[in-house]
């Protein structure tokens, strides 16, 4: 990636977040000299914004934003310099199946899945001298029809980074997007922050689909408490297991954190469960369990918790 040249960010997934992400670039950057946005959708929401372009509304402020493009077709992309990822975990091997051919030789990737193993999935995909920047997004946004976003009332701040690897391109790339108005930290040490919010994400999801019930629900149900203080427990073996640094109180930090959502929020897991669509058990999940046998690492609760999922959501999409 050459940035005094003109540099070609295109978004993959524009729902809540790559809605809010792409919303932001396309509307600073308009009709900018040096950037050119991307959206890469498709179906009725790239219709909607080829016609009429995306609008998000963001902290009582409505953005009309124009991308440069809005396709799904490799031949008519073109060169990508940075391609962020928004869409969910399950469609992250179609994405760079697809698209990959697409990226610069010194291209940059950038995710935002709830997860902690993206990098061995995506590492074959990149090009000679591209990088993956693992990222992780603090943010309720979400689609509210075909063309609009609504990033709801709190802060979106977006962290990303490399692993232990010096590389100035993070720090021009976090200044495009401070710029246009997203809040974002690159960081050469992204591990620790990734399961910092992995180790919230996942055990949240699992409570709240085997239980039905929502994020603020699980303090009220002492059941539903246990199970979430003993599956972030085992996550936390874990992580430190495989050297990651955490917080030893991340168990207190974490039902503080349930105190602070009202209302009736669900896991997208929980909402995924219940629509009969793909989910993204595998990574919240499945990783776990298989990541801990590794390191001889006992998950009873993870291990029993999936088994309550197979058995109580008749979802297609579930792999018995």
């Amino acid at each position: 990636m050459n940035l005094t040249q003109k540099t070609r960010i295109a978004i993959a997934g524009i729902g809540g977040i790559g809605g809010y992400i792409g919303g932001k670039l396309a509307h600073y950057y308009s009709n900018n000299e040096n950037i050119e946005i991307i959206f890469i959708a498709r179906g009725e929401m790239a219709e909607t914004i080829q016609k009429k372009g995306l609008w998000l509304e963001s902290n009582e402020t409505s953005y009309e934003c124009i991308p440069n493009l809005t396709s799904d077709n490799p031949l008519e992309i073109g060169n990508i310099d940075v391609l962020i990822v928004c869409t969910k975990t399950f469609s992250v091997e179609e994405i760079f199946k697809k698209y990959h051919k697409n990226l610069a030789t010194k291209a940059v990737v950038i995710t935002t899945q709830n997860t902690v193993n993206g990098e061995k999935l995506i590492t074959p995909f990149l090009p000679e001298n591209g990088v993956l920047m693992e990222g992780s997004i603090y943010i309720a946004s979400n689609i509210i029809e075909p063309g609009k976003i609504k990033h709801l009332s709190g802060p979106a701040k977006l962290f990303f980074g490399t692993d232990g690897i010096e590389d100035n391109r993070g720090d021009k790339i976090a200044k495009i997007f401070n710029d246009a108005g997203i809040d974002a930290t690159f960081t050469h040490a992204i591990k620790p922050t990734l399961w910092k919010k992995f180790l919230f994400v996942s055990p949240v999801a699992v409570v709240t689909s085997v239980f039905k019930i929502s994020f603020s629900e699980i303090l009220e149900n002492t059941e539903a408490k246990y199970l979430f203080i003993n599956l972030t427990s085992e996550l936390m073996q874990l992580a430190k297991a495989k050297s990651i640094t955490i917080d030893d109180n991340t168990i207190i930090n974490n039902l503080n954190l349930l105190k602070s959502f009202k209302g009736n929020v669900k896991s997208s897991l929980q909402l995924d469960l219940e629509k009969n669509k793909p989910t993204e058990i595998n990574s919240l999940v499945e990783y776990i369990i298989e990541e801990a046998k590794l390191f001889q690492i006992p998950t009873p609760h993870f291990d029993s918790a999936i088994v309550e999922l197979y058995s109580k959501y008749d979802n297609i999409y579930l792999k018995k």
